[in-house]
């Protein structure tokens, strides 16, 4: 991926990125306002500014409506949080004096304990409680997730140079130029099938970069359900923030 900065009057600094797997030019507005243009790869900069440029009213009403209209924040709340296919992940209020990992391995449970006396709303206590949850997802995923790319690059006739396992919040996976695989550590909330599919998603790119018909002939030669996979990912989030709720 390659990065610019640039400042436009209307609407201050925004960030135009060139991205290998994109097949069309976006925009996304984050709700503090900030601005991300993402353009194919042989795309210039020059012309995704002036697909900005283009869509200056369209951002402008996108603002005034996320101003009309905050975000209310999300939060992780006490009780069952999610499952992976290692344990059921809860949060509680305990007697304790800090927070605390707890595992109930006959169960295949894990419970993250919080001063009962704390409120959970607490920033500073948000903050440690997701820390806590993404260190326990890593373990799990470096545990897991190279050992089965490794298991389905053997079997299906990859290659890749390395894994790493990332907090990511956009994506599932990515691919490099230098058959580098990024994983997210949220990957182990999938079920098994979608785990593979992703991995095996990743391990395409590493002969076809793109999302072309190729990409898309030889993922339906691995599975012949692809449409009905890309629907159910597309229903879960990322990253912790999509399983934090508004209460």
């Amino acid at each position: 991926m390659a990065i610019k900065e640039v400042f436009i009057e209307q609407v201050g600094a925004v960030t135009i990125s060139r991205n290998r797997q994109a097949l069309r030019f976006k925009i996304a507005i984050r709700p503090d306002g900030r601005i991300r243009v993402t353009i194919p790869w042989l795309a210039s900069f020059r012309t995704g500014e002036k697909f900005l440029i283009e869509h200056l009213p369209w951002i402008d009403e996108t603002r005034r409506k996320l101003a009309l209209n905050p975000t209310e924040p999300k939060h992780i709340h006490p009780g069952h949080l999610f499952t992976t296919r290692n344990y059921e992940y809860h949060i509680c209020p305990a007697e304790v004096k800090n927070l605390r990992i707890r595992y109930a391995y006959a169960t295949k449970q894990v419970y993250f304990e919080y001063p009962v006396n704390l409120a959970i709303e607490d920033s500073e206590l948000q903050k440690r409680l997701a820390k806590m949850i993404e260190n326990v997802l890593r373990f799990d995923a470096k545990k897991y997730l190279p050992v089965r790319i490794a298991e389905l690059a053997n079997k299906l006739g990859y290659s890749y140079q390395k894994i790493t396992i990332k907090n990511n919040r956009s994506n599932w996976g990515s691919c490099s130029t230098r058959k580098n695989i990024n994983l997210n550590l949220h990957l182990m909330r999938l079920p098994d099938k979608l785990i593979d599919y992703v991995l095996v998603h990743e391990l395409v790119h590493t002969i076809i970069p793109n999302h072309g018909p190729d990409f898309k002939a030889t993922m339906l030669h691995h599975f012949n359900d692809m449409a009905q996979i890309d629907k159910e990912l597309k229903k879960i989030g990322t990253g912790l923030a999509s399983i934090a709720q508004v209460k």
